[in-house]
This record gives C-alpha cells, structure tokens and sequence, in this order.
C-alpha cells in the first residue's frame, strides 16, 4: 500500500452553502448538540483524519456587521461544539477555530488544553485573526492600524507553552499569511482554484519557511448546490472525478485534503460512503485506526512536522 492520503471536513453551519438550510432537513439546527455529534459520528465512520469546526465574531460566515436573511444566522461557540462531539468520537481528531486577535492567549490556552484533555490527545486548534473595525468594536476597540499576524503569533506561541501537544492549523490565501502559518502552524489549508495554481502556492508556501503541511480546501457538492463566491475550488461532480482531483494535486505535491460539505447532511455522508472507499480502493486510504493515537502523532506518522 502506498502512502495514506490525509482527508478531513470542515464543518461550518449547516454546510458551506450560504443558503444549505434550503437543502437541509426541516428542524435541522446548529444550536442541537446531536446535530454535531451526528456528523463527527459519520466521519469518524469514514475513518477521516480530523474535523474542523468554524467559528468567528459575527453572527454569520460573511463577517459583516449586516445580516443577510439569505445567509444562516447565529453559530454555537466551536470549543463547546468540539467538547459535545467528543463522547461521540473515539479516534477522530477535532480542530476548533478560536479568534486570537480579540481572545486573550490565556483563555485560549484554557479551552485548548480542556479539549485536548476530553479527547484524549486528538484536538487541534486553528487561529482566526481579525481585522475588521466592526470586530473590533465589539470589544470597544478601535481598529488595528499595525500587522495583525505578529500578535497573533506570540498568542500561538503562548498557547504552544502552555499546551504543546495540540496540532495548530491555518487557513491562508496569500504570501503573508503563508509566513504566518509557516513559523505558527503545523497544517496549513490553502484555496488553489486549478492545477496552476497548486503549484505556485506550493512554491510560495517554500519560499515563505516551509516547514508545514499542506492540504488543499475543496468545496465540495453531490447534488448541484453550488456557490461559485467560495474562496476555494468549487467541485461538482461524482465521487471518481473529486478522487481524480485529489490524487492529481496530490501528485503536484498537496500533502492533504480539508473538504468543505455544501450542504453538511448530504455531502458528508458522499465523502464517507463513496469518495474514500475509492480512495482506499486505489491503496491511498486507512482501512482502520491506530489505536490510542493523539491527531498529533497521527500527522507525524503522515509525515507532518
């Protein structure tokens, strides 16, 4: 069997689609704890890699102070979130977002070493920096006029001393963000829309540290809801094409795959029951887990720092 091809799910609101409760079942609700702990259940029967559960300042993804009555309002805090799935877990790793930039480091540190203690070693945490003025005067701030990534790196290294077990992941899009996760992060998620682009983020990620693994954000629809807004590649299609994809920009040299779900109910159950079975067809997916593995020591037996 050739290397195992790390596969997680973001999971945010009822899908990535601004608009998935149109699609999602009458009641379904962020607010129900079973709600989560069904779909970390389902992908912990995909034998995935890791969750992560989004979260920010504003009562929707949009981070606008505005509130669009297309868009899902209102998101459950994602620590709590990752503590309710936890019971309902064994092996699955669970990576909450946690805002640095209004949060003081020793809370986060609190909440993160909470998580990773009820997981038995399998949590991680993704920092999310804010800019915004709007974000800002929540907290009876004014905006920051310097560079938000140098705070928020003495946060993660604060949090690191405190908890150095926790894997940090980071979402970026450009070059200084890339820097940023490169000296802060162990995993960084990137948002290439083709092949070309694979491989110049890949070699801006090098020539900005390096040093960190990188998985490839996918959005991810089965069934034609589609957001072409999304920051990250827009997938339709079936089960063997989003392998083909998988397996060509892991070839260019993507260390992994994070899959945004456009509608949470229905394409989390797609990755599971039919896009790694492929994978683990191909030898490229786990047919089991390690027993008592910490998601950190998963990813270094992945290969990752």
């Amino acid at each position: 069997m050739t290397a195992h091809l790390p596969v997680s799910v973001a999971l945010e609101g009822l899908g990535w689609h601004p608009e998935a409760w149109r699609h999602s079942p009458a009641g379904a609700s962020v607010l129900d704890g079973g709600y989560w702990a069904g779909l970390a259940a389902t992908a912990e029967r995909g034998l995935l890699d890791f969750v992560t559960f989004d979260d920010g300042l504003t009562p929707q993804r949009r981070r606008r102070p505005e509130v669009d009555p297309r868009w899902l309002a209102g998101r459950p805090d994602a620590f709590l979130v990752a503590a309710r799935v936890v019971t309902a877990t064994t092996h699955l790793g669970l990576v909450p977002v946690a805002t640095v930039t209004h949060t003081p480091a020793p809370e986060i540190a609190a909440a993160v070493a909470a998580l990773d203690e009820l997981s038995g070693g399998r949590s991680g945490w993704q920092p999310r920096i804010s800019t915004t003025a709007y974000e800002a005067a929540l907290f009876g701030r004014p905006p920051s006029t310097g560079d938000p990534f140098t705070p928020a790196s003495d946060v993660v290294a604060e949090v690191r001393a405190e908890c150095p077990r926790p894997v940090v992941a980071a979402l970026a899009h450009n070059r200084r963000v890339y820097e940023f996760a490169s000296h802060a992060a162990d995993l960084v998620f990137v948002t290439p829309r083709d092949d070309g682009a694979v491989s110049t983020i890949l070699g801006e990620v090098a020539d900005s540290g390096g040093g960190v693994r990188v998985y490839a954000d996918v959005f991810v629809s089965s069934t034609h809801v589609l957001d072409e807004r999304s920051d990250a590649y827009v997938f339709d299609g079936d089960a063997a094409e989003l392998v083909d994809l998988m397996l060509r920009w892991n070839r260019l040299g993507v260390d992994g795959f994070r899959l945004r779900p456009s509608v949470n109910v229905v394409d989390v159950p797609f990755i599971v029951d039919e896009v790694t079975p492929l994978l683990r067809s191909a030898g490229r997916f786990r047919s089991n887990y390690s027993e008592s593995q910490t998601l950190r020591q998963r990813l270094v037996h992945q290969g990752a720092p």
